[in-house]
């Protein structure tokens, strides 16, 4: 009996300060995540738009061009819904930056599942940039969804790029709140 009190002991003891260590380092990582959000959203303020670039990488050619216009559409229809402007390739060109939303999908056909794939997603903004050591030319991250891989099919695809999209356009009304139009007769004084 007393040697299971002892080994009870023995195993509460190390548990607690392993619980403490755990719990600290999960905190640290909280913080910084925190940060690295406040950042990300910092990078997004005073935009005017966006450019939507969708890359897809399939198995088929066919599979490839159905996803991209249907991921096309689903985020352009998103950003109009949240009031964020599309900007077409032309503006895009014409904008400081080129603000740019990529949406990159690498999606194959799992065989062990008819219709289902194996796909990853990631999202990111991106602009032009300089480098201060040489001047070059160099493309941003400006914000960034991270890597996201799953299995479904088509409807599961659309979705993850759904939830993405509405992290993105969170942190970008967060970046850039709207303004409350201006009464009429404050304009035209």
């Amino acid at each position: 009996m007393k040697t299971k009190r002892f080994w009870i002991c023995v195993i509460i003891g190390m548990l607690v300060p392993l619980t403490i260590f755990v719990g600290a380092i999960t905190y640290a990582q909280e913080i910084d995540r925190i940060q690295i959000q406040q950042e990300l959203r910092r990078r997004l303020r005073d935009s005017d738009g966006v450019y939507v670039y969708v890359d897809v990488i399939a198995k088929a050619g066919s599979e490839e061009k159905a996803l991209k216009e249907l991921l096309q559409t689903d985020v352009e229809l998103e950003l109009r819904n949240y009031e964020i402007k599309v900007l077409t390739k032309t503006e895009m060109e014409q904008t400081d930056g080129r603000p740019r939303l990529a949406i990159y999908l690498v999606a194959y056909t799992d065989p062990a599942y008819k219709e289902a794939y194996l796909y990853c997603v990631r999202i990111a903004h991106l602009e032009d940039a300089n480098l201060v050591r040489n001047y070059g030319y160099a493309e941003g991250i400006c914000w960034d969804s991270g890597l996201y891989v799953g299995r479904g099919k088509e409807p599961s695809i659309r979705q993850t790029v759904k939830t993405h999209t509405h992290k993105y356009i969170n942190d970008y009304l967060a970046a850039n709140p709207k303004r409350p139009a201006r009464p009429k007769e404050e304009r035209m004084k």
